[in-house]
């Protein structure tokens, strides 16, 4: 009965909508705007929060958290040498990588200016010789050009196996010469002769920064001696990356948990840096622009509101007779009430379907202008959050503008009802 009886009530409001399709379009148009302009800013919102995710986890800055011996103290803003701080091995790397379960990728390195020469009779170069571990192309995101990068087994045994990079290949090869004849050469590093195995491809972005650096990949361990003959002898350094931005602090806890065990001083003489801060202090900016749009973005809704209570307000004046009848042939408070509500609650959600369609066309429009001026890799995002408030903001509007149009039509007494005219 109370099924029915709310049924008939919500074709009554219906059909009092159909009656006046200008009126009807006129009220629902603030909500159309809101609710566009609502979902319009999230979408863009998300859009950018995405952007900025993946540009991040392609950087790997603030992914990362690194761990160097602290090689000097500073007195009064002068650097005073250490006389002992910890030099990190492949073992270490080994025994850190272990206690991170898959949450991070390890790397490690070290970089000394080193003399190189192709055997026999070749001219000696400077170049910057980097020793890092198998997985030293994967962290500067290198290709390979011809041959191979080093392996793990290689890096255990300590062979004498080099990579070349574009620039120094280059170099070596002469006017002319191809990258690819060098893989399986001789090459003189330090007076030492060590073999060629690989030619990376050139880095578009490393390149054009330093577009003369000559680079020679090696082993870890097998460059200690040429490490350690260096005038200043660099201390190896290790990298984490973690896999996942929000990881980023578990992975700088775990790191400094190993450290307290493999070293008891490791405070004093091992410095652990993150851009972890920056990464918050970047998404926290990001909500509040997000907020702060949407509660500007969110007026335009309360006045769409607005408009549909004074409508309903207006409609219940000129049908004041007719509820007077509804009244006195049986229908009840709740009956009237409910009518009007169903009556607001259609405008709003007319309003919003029209909204959420212009909201996401505005959205796509807009990321697809920002990507031709900018060439930004941004997209309009669109998360289960954003579809929330486009299916909740127009119930929650129908239902709060339009409760006092409603409560006025179902007070109204029926005798004082048929008697407006």
């Amino acid at each position: 009965m109370l099924s029915s009886a709310l049924l008939l009530s919500t074709r009554a409001g219906f059909a009092a909508l159909r009656s006046n399709l200008l009126r009807t379009a006129l009220s629902a148009l603030g909500v159309i705007i809101g609710v566009g302009s609502i979902i319009s800013v999230l979408a863009l919102s998300d859009g950018f929060e995405r952007s900025m995710r993946d540009q991040i986890e392609k950087d790997g800055r603030l992914q990362s958290v690194s761990i160097a011996p602290r090689t000097q103290d500073f007195v009064d803003g002068q650097p005073i040498p250490r006389k002992s701080y910890p030099t990190f091995t492949v073992a270490d790397a080994g025994s850190l990588a272990g206690s991170l379960a898959e949450s991070a990728d390890l790397y490690m390195g070290a970089s000394v200016p080193a003399l190189v020469a192709l055997a026999p009779g070749g001219n000696a170069r400077g170049v910057a010789l980097v020793a890092t571990l198998a997985n030293g192309a994967q962290r500067r995101r290198l290709s390979v050009l011809a041959g191979r990068f080093f392996s793990d087994s290689e890096v255990r045994d300590s062979l004498r196996v080099a990579v070349l990079s574009t620039p120094l290949a280059a170099a070596l090869a002469g006017s002319g010469g191809a990258l690819a004849t060098l893989v399986g050469r001789q090459l003189l590093l330090n007076g030492e002769i060590w073999k060629v195995i690989g030619v990376m491809a050139a880095d578009p972005e490393s390149d054009s920064k330093e577009p003369r650096r000559l680079t020679l990949y090696v082993p870890f361990t097998s460059a200690r001696e040429a490490i350690a003959r260096s005038p200043r002898p660099p201390a190896p350094e290790m990298l984490l990356v973690a896999r996942q931005v929000e990881n980023v602090g578990a992975v700088r806890a775990n790191a400094e948990r190993w450290l307290a065990q493999r070293y008891p001083k490791w405070k004093e003489e091992v410095t652990v840096a993150s851009y972890q801060q920056e990464g918050d202090q970047a998404r926290t900016a990001l909500i509040l622009f997000k907020l702060l749009m949407g509660a500007i973005t969110g007026v335009s809704l309360v006045v769409g509101g607005i408009g549909i209570m004074n409508v309903l307000l207006a409609s219940v004046t000129e049908r004041t007779r007719e509820i007077g009848v509804r009244k006195a042939t049986g229908a009840r408070n709740k009956d009237v009430l409910a009518q009007f509500l169903a009556e607001s609650v259609a405008i709003a959600g007319i309003g919003g379907v029209f909204g959420t369609v212009l909201g996401v066309a505005v959205a796509v429009a807009v990321a697809a202008v920002m990507r031709a001026r900018t060439g930004a890799p941004i997209h309009a995002g669109f998360s289960l959050g954003t579809l929330a408030v486009a299916v909740a903001a127009p119930l929650v509007v129908g239902l709060v503008f339009g409760t006092y149009p409603a409560l006025r039509a179902a007070r109204l007494s029926p005798i004082e009802a048929i008697r407006h005219e």
